[in-house]
């Protein structure tokens, strides 16, 4: 396609994202705070932007991967201020609905077109092009996007014309992989007190009608005591996106008691200093706690 597209946000999330289209031969300009998250993408052809401002006048269609709605509304101001009628920006972060709500007024108001799209993945799997994403606001917006969705996801699906939609399903997307990553941190465990080896745990079960996604994916580091891979911010975005989750849940009344249980292992993690390892890591703090005594792999 030949319209510029613009990365604000250049992270775990949004580095992916701008390097895939880049991979794809696409147009992209990048910008975030941190100058070396720009660099990183110099050898696959990045225009690196001065700020967010010089971005939103460049582009044509904005991605914006933000880690707070603080974030979000600093560089609503700067998208604005770029005076772009009928500019598309799509919004990826995990936010609560209502926020990607406040989000689309304000820049309807001034004649541009937000996109809630938030994506479900982790970073590894989006760098490996796995990730789905889900997204909601102007059908017509969606439909001159699509090239770009299927440039870095490898499905999309569009929610309803009405922004916040998208996000509510992220948040079912997200309640799923959190309590899909207990379940697989308790499973490992129970298979270890019986006296079963942890490969070959992972090796049948994701060849089960139990497997899921996190139990292929974080349950390899599971079997491997292994959970380096999405170290350091991991824990960070589950304690914000557990907020998210269990607030909404609270504003429709809806019982969330498996969630609520597997919130907890997950805070036990954290306190037990494994906050800076990837959320698969639930399972050495389950294992602790079950008196199953493992190595960590470490650098």
């Amino acid at each position: 396609m030949d319209e510029t597209i613009g990365v604000i946000g250049l992270g775990p999330m949004g580095g992916n994202i701008a390097g895939l289209l880049l991979q794809k031969q696409m147009h992209v300009t990048g910008f975030d705070v941190d100058a070396d998250c720009m660099a990183a993408l110099d050898d696959l052809g990045l225009t690196a932007a001065a700020d967010a401002a010089a971005l939103a006048a460049d582009a044509d269609i904005i991605i914006t991967s933000l880690p707070s709605l603080a974030a979000l509304d600093d560089v609503l101001t700067h998208i604005i201020s770029a005076d772009k009628p009928g500019q598309i920006v799509i919004e990826c972060s995990t936010l609560a609905p209502e926020d990607k709500e406040a989000a689309a007024a304000r820049l309807a108001d001034a004649g541009q077109i937000l996109l809630d799209a938030p994506i479900s993945a982790t970073p590894a799997m989006l760098a490996k092009g796995m990730a789905s994403i889900h997204i909601s606001g102007d059908r017509a917006a969606y439909e001159k996007c699509l090239p770009v969705f299927e440039g870095f996801t490898a499905s999309n699906f569009f929610i309803g014309e009405t922004a916040g939609l998208g996000s509510k399903m992220k948040i079912l997307a997200n309640y799923l992989v959190h309590v899909h990553v207990t379940a697989a941190a308790e499973c490992m465990t129970l298979g270890q007190k019986a006296g079963l080896d942890p490969e070959l745990i992972h090796s049948v079960l994701t060849a089960s009608a139990g497997t899921s996604k996190m139990l292929e994916i974080r349950g390899a580091m599971m079997a491997k005591s292994d959970y380096r891979e999405g170290g350091g911010t991991m824990f960070k975005v589950f304690e914000k996106d557990a907020g998210i989750i269990t607030e909404f849940a609270a504003s429709v009344h809806a019982p969330i008691d498996l969630y609520v249980s597997s919130r907890q292992k997950m805070n036990s993690a954290i306190a037990q200093g494994l906050g800076h390892l990837d959320t698969s890591a639930v399972c050495k703090a389950i294992e602790s706690a079950a008196g199953v005594d493992r190595d960590l792999v470490e650098d």
